[in-house]
């Protein structure tokens, strides 16, 4: 890694508190195992996960050093259509702003049909999105200083 620091950008949807926790803390963990004394973390607790692309765009906006956005969140299919219109403009909205100011922004947030099946996806393991989301940010930062 060739900067001396990285600024990471964790926004968190906490719409459910107890799975918002689990995601940050290992998320938290896995940032500090990968990036070491050159992470600066901030982290931005939000409500609900379509208030995630605006959070992103205001970030990428207002700070000049931001070297990537991991977003966290859940969302849980109920009886609408809310759930798939949710998560299919949040994860179009920052592909967008990630192109648009070319910075990696990366997805924690789980899209499940039951709180069951979200469980196997936010508790640190192999499959938890949140860990996979900074896995990625990290490749692609790599990658990107390697061009």
């Amino acid at each position: 890694m060739k900067k001396n620091k990285y600024y990471i950008y964790l926004v968190a949807s906490s719409y459910y508190k107890d799975i918002a926790k689990r995601q940050i803390k290992f998320a938290s963990d896995r940032l500090n195992k990968l990036f070491g004394s050159k992470l600066v973390l901030k982290v931005v607790d939000i409500e609900g996960s379509l208030e995630v692309p605006f959070i992103a765009n205001y970030i990428l906006k207002k700070f000049k050093k931001v070297d990537g956005i991991i977003t966290t969140g859940c969302l849980i299919k109920g009886e609408t259509n809310h759930f798939d219109n949710i998560s299919k403009i949040v994860a179009e909205q920052l592909t967008i702003l990630s192109v648009k100011f070319n910075t990696p922004i990366t997805s924690g947030i789980v899209s499940a049909s039951s709180k069951q099946q979200i469980l196997p996806r936010t508790n640190g393991g192999k499959k938890d999105r949140a860990v996979e989301a900074v896995d990625a940010i990290y490749k692609l930062i790599v990658s990107a200083e390697m061009i």
